[in-house]
């Protein structure tokens, strides 16, 4: 009995606060605000000073006068997809005008206020603003590329093994994207939504140009052998032992460079060692004098 009571006061008691929400608020709640902030913070994060409205406006205002080449379009579009940049490469381009306007806003602002200094400083902060913006699609674009090269030898080496099993290249594909890294993972998505909508080889063909590498071009040739039924297990084999050994060498290369790193980060101590050690000669000296005279 006391159970049904107090079910009922517990439905009455959020019909209550429903009718109130609703008659009080407009049909607005307080609940749910938590996880409201959570994602705003995740789609915060995620966001750059080039989603802020105003610079949006400007880019859209600006792209109206970008005027660009259609195989430089295409491949910057290609690219900007690649690196996930969810902007036409009009806006992309855009981009570096909205950078040039400001830098010529802050020339004549200190031409204004007779700070010759500051010509000199809104030159190099334009110039590196205008490299900047392409240096950051280009490292992306290695980032990228890096993690593709370190994968490609296991992803060969997968397909070589299942290819002794099942020569439909379409489910060899299939069933190495369940283990493949998040980006090759992408790819081959694309890819194998392409072989699912058309043709196979014309989808080695795209994944060959958006990759651009040489291992890709040597893959998917092989792929494409394999498709119209030749046997291809040796070229597989060496392709995947060269780019083995092409990763040591990357990797090796990169190891190399650690010790300048270090012996750099040893700088700032020795100069603050050097600081001390003078700073102490000075007041040492500074006191054999004051007691000669």
């Amino acid at each position: 009995m006391y159970a049904i009571l107090i079910l009922l006061a517990l439905f009455l008691g959020t019909g209550l606060l429903l009718i109130a929400e609703s008659a009080l608020l407009h049909d607005r709640s307080f609940r749910g605000r938590k996880t409201l902030r959570k994602m705003g913070k995740w789609q915060s994060e995620n966001r750059n000073l080039w989603d802020t409205p105003i610079l949006q406006k400007l880019c859209t205002v600006a792209s109206r006068f970008v005027y660009l080449e259609q195989t430089a379009e295409e491949k910057l579009r290609r690219d900007l997809s690649r690196a996930g940049y969810a902007v036409t490469p009009q806006m992309f381009t855009a981009r570096k005008y909205a950078i040039l306007a400001f830098g010529i806003l802050g020339t004549i602002l200190c031409v204004l206020l007779k700070f010759w200094f500051g010509l000199i400083l809104m030159a190099l902060l334009t110039g590196y603003g205008m490299m900047r913006q392409r240096e950051l699609l280009t490292e992306k674009l290695k980032e990228i590329d890096e993690a593709i090269a370190q994968e490609m030898p296991r992803f060969i080496r997968t397909i070589c093994r299942n290819l002794r099993s099942n020569r439909d290249v379409y489910a060899v594909l299939q069933s190495y994207r369940q283990v493949a890294g998040p980006i090759l993972s992408t790819e081959l998505d694309i890819l194998l939504a392409e072989m699912r909508s058309g043709s196979v080889q014309t989808a080695l063909q795209q994944f060959e140009s958006r990759l651009g590498s040489e291992a890709a071009f040597r893959l998917c040739s092989a792929l494409q052998e394999v498709d119209r039924g030749i046997d291809q297990s040796a070229t597989l084999e060496y392709l995947a032992d060269d780019m083995a050994r092409q990763a040591k060498l990357e990797v090796q290369k990169a190891l190399s460079t650690r010790p300048a790193k270090m012996r750099r980060t040893y700088l700032p101590a020795v100069g603050v060692c050097v600081v001390m050690i003078l700073y102490v000669l000075v007041v040492f000296v500074e006191n054999q004098l004051n007691n000669l005279f």
